[in-house]
């Protein structure tokens, strides 16, 4: 018996399936680690594996960066935790500041399900109105009226121009059957949805470039169209930059698209993997949640801005600020595309890798796609192949099929030699199946 599968059954005495995230499952038993280092991870075994997921993308530098690890071990020393306010986090605000085009204002919190609570607060506060919209597909935490459409089976999609709201979880509120579910990139199903529901949104949250289920970009037909229509209607416009926060630009994808929203939610990267999100906003919206303004919104937490997680972002963020990190992560990106590539001409097997920013997802398609629909098209079987192959290589690859897989600026160009070497063999074996 490995040492995994011996952590696996105590774990399963008292955590149903032995983890504390369902995505961290994977059958037989989950892999256990015990330290991480630039692009790697060693699991309990000793074993060394290239990491190319990297903390759900969260950790744009590589594992126990020394400024990042430096600025951590200092704000522990000083044994400030948790409950106080800190230098640190203003340091953070400035920091976030300084990168974020036509900044407002910002808080934090501690994930991306937080943010996304407190922003809607906001927008219910601000229109009086009660339901949201999102987009199919998209993953946006697990908050009631988010969590729905989010890999929805193809039996629970509904018409392309007015899709479902199927549940993507058992035990969610009914109010999440309210929620108004978007076709994207659909500008015409898409204006056409809002202006039918206009009376009772107070948000559209809206991932600019969908990522949990791969890499999918919005056109910038359709940002500005939901930018211009929520502006007319009177609807809060939330942009989700949890994955693309300065993975895809120092600015994020409001730099790259040049486009605006109300209120912003920002995570992951932030911190290099240390548990932080932030609301970014316009002033006025924000005001809302001010105590010595006699804001209405509350914004509580024990753990916002703990000590340690606001430490390690504004060690984190002068790293991303010049854009050489993104510029370095693309490079890689790029030879990832080309290899995959060149593997699907040699091979005939048809397969495209979409990507930003570290960002890259291997769909096996013959093109790129435009939304869910023509994403969850792509071969699961050939997914699992590459997967399989990957985990044998000792290199660790997203599970799911539409998910994203994640590279750092500690990676090099050897580790996507090797990663290519992988994918050259699950190829081959591809190509006998059925």
């Amino acid at each position: 018996m490995t040492t995994s599968q011996a952590l696996f059954q105590r774990a399963s005495r008292y955590v149903p399936g032995g983890v504390h995230s369902s995505t961290r499952f994977q059958a037989p038993h989950p892999l256990y680690f015990s330290r991480a280092e630039g692009p790697y991870l060693w699991d309990v075994e000793g074993d060394r594996y290239l990491d190319c997921t990297m903390g759900n993308a969260s950790v744009m530098l590589g594992h126990s960066h020394p400024d990042v690890d430096e600025a951590v071990t200092a704000a522990v020393r000083q044994g400030l935790t948790t409950g106080v306010e800190t230098e640190a986090a203003v340091n953070a605000a400035e920091r976030l500041a300084g990168m974020i085009p036509d900044f407002g204002r910002v808080k934090f919190a501690n994930t991306g399900t937080e943010a996304l609570m407190h922003a809607l607060a906001i927008a219910r506060h601000t229109t009086g109105r009660e339901r949201v919209a999102k987009a199919e597909g998209a993953y946006h935490g697990w908050l009631d009226p988010l969590w729905v459409s989010t890999w929805p089976a193809p039996d629970q999609l509904g018409p392309a121009d007015r899709p479902a709201a199927p549940p993507s979880s058992a035990g969610l509120s009914r109010s999440a059957q309210g929620t108004v579910v978007l076709p994207f990139n659909d500008l015409a199903a898409t204006e056409r949805l809002l202006r039918k529901h206009a009376s009772d949104l107070a948000a559209v949250v809206v991932e600019p470039i969908l990522i949990d289920i791969g890499y999918i970009p919005a056109t910038g037909e359709y940002l500005r169209l939901l930018r211009d229509l929520t502006a007319e209607l009177g609807i809060v416009l939330i942009f989700d930059e949890l994955l693309t926060g300065f993975r895809v630009a120092p600015g994020g994808a409001r730099q790259v698209y040049g486009i605006t929203p109300d209120l912003t939610t920002y995570g992951k990267a932030i911190a290099n993997g240390y548990p932080l999100a932030a609301v970014e906003g316009r002033e006025d919206l924000m005001a809302t949640t001010d105590p010595s303004k006699g804001g209405p919104v509350g914004w509580v937490g024990t753990y916002n801005g703990h000590g340690t997680a606001v430490a390690a972002a504004a060690a984190t963020l002068p790293l991303l600020a010049d854009g050489s990190a993104q510029a370095y992560l693309d490079v890689l990106g790029a030879q990832v595309r080309e290899g995959f590539a060149e593997l699907s001409r040699r091979f005939g097997i048809p397969a495209v890798v979409a990507g930003a920013g570290g960002h890259f997802q291997p769909y096996f398609l013959t093109g790129s796609p435009t939304g869910y629909r023509t994403a969850m098209v792509s071969h699961a079987a050939r997914y699992a192949a590459l997967h399989r192959v990957a985990r044998e290589h000792r290199i660790l690859l997203p599970a799911k099929p539409l998910l994203h897989a994640a590279l750092s600026t500690a990676h090099t160009e050897t580790d996507v030699a090797a990663l290519l070497k992988a994918a050259e063999e699950a190829f081959a074996e591809m190509r006998s199946m059925t």
